[in-house]
């Protein structure tokens, strides 16, 4: 899977194109990313698409963040995202949680996908990626995988494109500051060749999806809010 949940070519500490591993090896630190987790306010996205204007993928790549505004950077690479293998839920009412984490490989895939990385430490990560869905389809992509964490605590899965490599998906919903049309905030952590962890935070702007996360083998935090509301604000004046 390529969007921070299945194998690919990638790790975020290398600071790749790709945000997620899924079949090579992870972060091996402890230590979690910096970040501050945001008070118990709204975690369920709400809400229909707004009107904003369509961003293109170029548009997309000048809304990502830098190397400058994320604290701690020692490496980072960003391009369009998309192209490694799926990673296929047991269970197709989970499903929906994968697609979202890694939208260009999902049945409905996004118009436009962009995506960086950013080594923050050892073997830590902060990773990014920006979609541009057709009309209404942001706003059920996250109303679906924000239904689906609430049976899917556990999603067995198949990674058919790494020799059929099993993993096992653990998730768990938290609470994160409302931003945009919807907010969506999540931990992650999978289990297969490799381990990780994830802490995720979704973003709805109109038809446009925020994907921001940080990565750790072990204990980690949620993306710090002030990264997120800088990611937000440039998207959203792109629009």
């Amino acid at each position: 899977m390529a969007a921070q949940c299945g194998p690919d070519n990638s790790d975020p500490s290398a600071a790749t194109t790709t945000p997620a591993p899924a079949g090579t090896p992870v972060p091996t630190a402890t230590a979690a990313v910096t970040g501050t987790a945001g008070p118990a306010t709204s975690a369920a996205p709400t809400g229909k698409p707004g009107p904003a204007k369509a961003l293109s993928s170029d548009d997309l790549l000048k809304a990502l963040l830098t190397k400058a505004d994320v604290p701690g950077t020692t490496k980072s690479d960003s391009g369009p995202a998309g192209g490694d293998s799926k990673t296929v839920a047991d269970k197709a009412a989970c499903q929906p949680v994968l697609d979202l984490m890694d939208a260009p490989n999902a049945a409905t895939k996004p118009a436009a996908a962009v995506q960086a990385a950013f080594k923050t430490g050892s073997n830590l990560g902060v990773m990014v990626q920006l979609y541009q869905f057709g009309a209404g389809q942001a706003d059920k992509a996250m109303s679906s995988a924000a239904a689906a964490l609430g049976s899917c605590s556990s999603i067995p899965s198949t990674v058919p494109g790494n020799d059929n490599e099993k993993l096992v998906v653990s998730t768990s919903k938290l609470s994160y500051p409302t931003l945009g049309d919807a907010t969506l905030a999540f931990k992650l952590s999978y289990t297969g060749q490799t381990t990780a962890e994830y802490s995720y935070v979704f973003v709805r702007s109109g038809d446009a999806v925020i994907n921001l996360s940080n990565v750790a083998t072990a204990s980690v935090t949620q993306p710090d809010q002030a990264l997120v509301k800088k990611q937000f604000d440039k998207v959203k004046a792109a629009q």
